[in-house]
């Protein structure tokens, strides 16, 4: 199994469920592998490896953009660069409300490190370049206890779901955080996650497929 870490979605969680087996994971084991790489950086450096990402079973996370986005902020505001890797944007957010960091989304010229994980679209860690769910196993955010259950059961996996279901956001609301000038720009920024996924501002509208 290899499993395609998508950044802010319960990775943690479910990195507890699998406990010591993660560990064998290639993408913990291969140099090469290392991070929050997309699907497409998985199989490209895959087959520069002389591998197949078909031989293994694939594994990912989705999450409303929405409620990803905050998380996002709240996060890397909340916890030092040295927890996150964005030491840069830590600083520039302790001055910013939730609409600055949208507009600092958008401006292509603002500073940030080069990662920048928040720029991209949640579908990258599942997807193809046609914007194709590639991966074998999906789970969301929203549903990642029970997601997870049925995975367990589905493939007859030797873990342990943690007995604490996951939070889908630490705010009681993600929605609050919005304007509806930062809600516009969110809902154009990852319009094909929306489509693809059947998310909208209010929630999951219908179930990803694969």
């Amino acid at each position: 199994m290899l499993f395609i870490h998508t950044p802010k979605c319960g990775g943690k969680f479910l990195g507890k469920a699998f406990g010591r087996h993660l560990k064998n994971c290639i993408s913990l084991t291969a140099p090469e592998l290392r991070g929050h790489l997309t699907f497409i950086e998985y199989r490209d450096r895959l087959r520069e490896m002389g591998r197949d990402i078909a031989e293994f079973h694939t594994l990912s996370l989705v999450r409303n953009p929405f409620d990803w986005q905050v998380s996002w902020f709240t996060y890397i505001r909340r916890n030092p660069g040295r927890h996150t890797g964005y030491a840069l944007e830590h600083d520039l957010f302790q001055d910013m409300s939730f609409d600055d960091y949208v507009n600092w989304l958008e401006d292509p010229d603002a500073p940030r490190s080069p990662q920048f994980a928040m720029g991209k679209q949640v579908l990258e860690w599942s997807c193809d370049e046609r914007h194709d769910i590639k991966v074998d196993s999906l789970l969301r955010q929203e549903s990642l206890f029970q997601d997870a259950r049925n995975l367990k059961d589905d493939l007859n996996l030797r873990i342990r779901i943690p007995a604490k279901p996951v939070n889908t956001s630490k705010s009681a609301d993600y929605r609050r955080y919005y304007s509806d000038q930062s809600a516009e720009i969110i809902a154009r920024r990852h319009f094909e996650d929306c489509r693809l996924f059947g998310y909208a501002f209010d929630g999951p509208v219908t179930p990803a497929t694969s």
